[in-house]
Parts: C-alpha cells; sequence; structure tokens
C-alpha cells in the first residue's frame, strides 16, 4: 500500500470516527458516505480502473457521481451550512474527470491530484462539523439536523 494512500486512510478513519461518534445525523451520514465511497472505490480501482489515471477512471468518476449526488440531497435536507462546501469540492472531483475525458493528454499525476486532492477538505468539514454539533449541544444550544420541510430553513 503506499504511503499516500496509508496517510489517507488514517486521516478518513480519525475524522470519519470522530464524526460517527460525536457528530448529529448529518455528521455521520456525511462520514458514512465518505467511507462507503472510499471503501467501493478501492476495488473499483483496481478492477475496473487498472490502467491508473493515464485514462479516465470511468469507475472511479460514477462512484464519485453517485457521492455527490447523496450530498447534494444531504446539504438540501441539512440544517448544517459545511455539507454544501462538502458537495461543492465532491463537483470540482468531479471537474477533474471532465478535464480529462475533454484532454486525454492531461498528465496522470495531474490528473489524480485533481480527483483526490478534494477529499481532504471533505473529511475535515465533516469532523469540524462534529465538532460544532458538540459545540452546541454543550452550549444547550437547539441544533436540529434537518430542515422541517426540503428548502426550507427553521426560524
Amino acid at each position: 500500500m503506499a504511503v499516500s494512500v496509508l496517510l489517507f486512510l488514517i486521516w478518513l478513519v480519525l475524522c470519519c470516527g470522530y464524526a460517527l461518534l460525536r457528530g448529529g445525523a448529518p455528521e455521520r451520514v456525511a462520514a458514512g458516505l465518505l467511507v462507503l465511497s472510499y471503501a467501493l472505490g478501492l476495488p473499483v480501482h483496481w478492477m475496473i480502473d487498472a490502467a491508473g489515471y493515464r485514462s479516465a477512471v470511468i469507475g472511479t468518476a460514477t462512484i464519485d457521481v453517485l457521492l455527490l449526488v447523496a450530498l447534494i440531497v444531504l446539504a438540501w435536507r441539512s440544517t448544517r451550512f459545511w455539507p454544501l462546501w462538502v458537495a461543492g469540492w465532491q463537483l470540482a472531483a468531479i471537474v477533474a474527470h471532465l478535464a480529462k475525458l475533454l484532454d486525454p493528454a492531461m498528465l496522470a499525476t495531474g490528473y489524480a491530484i485533481q480527483a483526490q486532492i478534494w477529499a481532504y477538505p471533505m473529511v475535515l468539514a465533516t469532523a469540524a462539523g462534529a465538532w460544532r454539533h458538540r459545540d452546541r449541544r454543550r452550549s444547550g444550544d437547539p441544533d436540529p439536523p434537518w430542515k422541517s420541510s426540503p428548502g426550507i430553513v427553521p426560524a
């Protein structure tokens, strides 16, 4: 296992583990989605996208699009602001896949970095959301996890 993969796995376990243990419902949903996409991405990358990032990784891009849809739904339903950022960073990863499709000559290293770098702030924002949830709970502030009606922020 490459050092970069191991470091990201440690980052993922620490941040998402914290969100799963200490976060509210939106934080736990996001952490679960991030862990699931990573877990699905490993075998897909090995079996379907075996050429690495020399060509567009269609299997990984498919997982990324599905994750984006789930994150948009989370951002739409949640009362938190951070899921919007996470969905935006996921969209940036998808733009990298589109760029590789439009320019197959793009260097593999540049494509890999563009597609993967956004996972770090996504995971951090999820943990930060859990931290803020915990702070609100400690101070006794109300912290409703979901909007009462889709698209409407509670007063």
